[in-house]
């Protein structure tokens, strides 16, 4: 019983920390696309 019990926590720490990696892609991503975007319009501006 305590084995399994131990899988179940080691599978939703695991589904845990792929949504982190995730969400932190998705954070980087919208950092960048932003980034790209002003360096851009700057561009287009000079």
């Amino acid at each position: 019983m305590e084995a399994k019990k131990n899988k179940q926590e080691a599978i939703k720490d695991h589904g845990t920390r792929v949504g982190t990696w995730f969400s932190l892609g998705v954070v980087a991503a919208v950092i960048l696309g932003t980034y790209v975007l002003m360096f851009s319009v700057y561009l287009a501006r000079v």
